[in-house]
């Protein structure tokens, strides 16, 4: 049962994370230049601890073709993908899905945005609020949140999540542990989260051209 709750769960936060991207969600962007960066996701991720799974939403990697800059027609190019580590009863579900492009809107704006579209899902709840972290030692600023949800048989589902925003890139880092009990969602660590983020944001983010 974990892992068919896990998979519905992690498509359910790709699906409308992604329906966002392809929409704009209120984010600008220029429609031409050169790109800085682009994401391009790896076989593993988190010094090699995650392993990409195919178990999971399909890859917008390969949506449309890419010009040049590194985009779609102008439009940010999306992508989306799935990592796991561990095995039955200590499973950790990892999905990461945003877009890059050469964006104009302010950083916090765009992070706000990724998690609203994380939550819209009518079902889906907010016990702890987005919120701003800057881990130890770092410039960068994250936006993080606990959304939860029923799951099959109506059994909780916890979705902790970090968004990072920057002039090429952004996107969404949810970390899912569909086996087993669910802890109470304040107790998550938002912080380690935010670590994390940040560490597959400098494994994907790569220079263009």
């Amino acid at each position: 049962m974990g892992k068919r709750r896990g998979r519905r769960t992690v498509l359910i936060v790709a699906v409308s994370v992604a329906g966002l991207l392809a929409a704009g969600f209120g984010v600008r962007w220029m429609a031409s230049g050169p790109d800085e960066y682009r994401l391009s996701m790896p076989d593993t991720l988190l010094g090699g601890s995650y392993q990409r799974s195919e178990d999971g939403p399909p890859s917008a990697e390969d949506d449309a073709p890419l010009g040049p800059s590194g985009t779609a027609a102008g439009k940010p190019a999306r992508v989306t993908a799935q990592y796991e580590k561990g095995s039955a009863g200590t499973r950790e579900v990892l999905m990461v899905t945003g877009a890059y492009g050469r964006f104009t809107t302010p950083h916090d704006r765009s992070r706000t945005a990724l998690l609203a579209g994380a939550s819209a899902p009518t079902e889906a709840q907010a016990p702890v609020p987005p919120k701003d972290i800057t881990p130890p030692g770092s410039d960068i600023t994250v936006s993080c949140q606990v959304l939860t949800r029923p799951g099959d048989e109506e059994v909780r589902v916890d979705m902790p999540m970090c968004a990072w925003s920057d002039g090429n890139t952004m996107a969404l880092v949810a970390l899912i542990t569909p086996d087993g009990p669910q802890p109470a969602p304040e107790s998550i660590d938002l912080d380690r989260l935010a670590a994390m983020t940040l560490q597959v944001r400098s494994e994907a983010r790569q220079p263009a051209g």
